[in-house]
């Protein structure tokens, strides 16, 4: 049987929404100073706190698409390689960035999947992904973030998670069906695959009642509203998932902090 996520190029391809949903959703062309306002959220805080300094370090954004960002660390001073299989996202990615004010770092733009990184062993200080090892052959995308990764670099990953009751209502209901078919949401498996085949910190957990804040940027964009809503219901969030933390699996994000696996050599008796 064919797998689905093996043609999924041409839906990217033809998908250049900013919030990823497909051009049947899309209400407005992408807007870099709009997308800001909605972008340093709890969980993305928590990656580029783990993802560390940038300036001048060759930083790997796998799966840019049009995102924000490539554009946010590019003018953070990070040497970024945009890593996409839809060639028409990085099109338009780099279409913005060069309508936007000089940055201190680049853009490389680069059409490649993630089971196949056309990059040299040990290579690259940094690594990060948002909602795009969902999309993957996990084990050997895995396998490749690990070995293009320095040996002191740093890699953070921006998952989904399958358990949200909220978040799989909506997924069942409004969002778009083809999604069913090229996504594998997160459980303790995938969790435990990038734990294997890299050095994985410990996973921190984000939205579980949080989710419903994500309607003033979704539904009714409001800048303002969003990140209140969001930052008094991550707090809450938070505080239950310290009482009861068997409900982590029930959030909506894991944000997962990585460094390369390197093989222990074997120690003579």
């Amino acid at each position: 049987m064919t797998d689905p996520r093996q043609g999924q190029g041409g839906y990217w391809d033809g998908n250049l929404d900013p919030n990823n949903l497909g051009a049947q959703f899309s209400r407005t062309r992408y807007n870099y100073p709009r997308e800001l306002a909605f972008y340093l959220t709890p969980d993305q805080k928590c990656a580029l706190m783990h993802m560390g300094e940038v300036k001048n370090k060759w930083t790997l954004d796998l799966g840019a698409g049009i995102g924000t960002n490539s554009l946010y660390l590019s003018r953070h001073g990070a040497k970024v390689i945009a890593a996409d299989i839809a060639l028409e996202r990085l099109r338009a990615l780099m279409a913005v960035n060069k309508g936007l004010p000089a940055k201190t770092g680049a853009i490389y733009p680069v059409r490649c999947a993630a089971e196949h990184l056309p990059f040299r062993r040990d290579s690259l200080d940094r690594e990060y992904s948002k909602s795009v090892l969902i999309h993957t052959k996990l084990p050997r995308a895995v396998g490749e973030l690990n070995r293009i990764l320095k040996p002191e670099g740093h890699a953070v990953f921006v998952e989904p998670l399958a358990g949200n009751p909220l978040v799989n209502l909506y997924r069942a209901t409004l969002a778009p069906k083809i999604w069913q078919q090229i996504t594998t949401y997160f459980t303790r498996q995938e969790l435990d695959v990038i734990a294997n085949g890299m050095a994985a910190g410990e996973p921190r957990y984000f939205y579980l009642s949080a989710f419903l804040g994500f309607v003033w940027q979704f539904a009714l964009p409001v800048p303002p509203l969003f990140r209140f809503s969001v930052s008094v219901l991550n707090a809450v969030d938070s505080a239950i998932l310290r009482v009861f933390p068997r409900l982590r699996m029930r959030s909506w994000f894991v944000v997962i902090p990585a460094g390369k696996k390197t093989e222990t050599p074997a120690v003579e008796g």
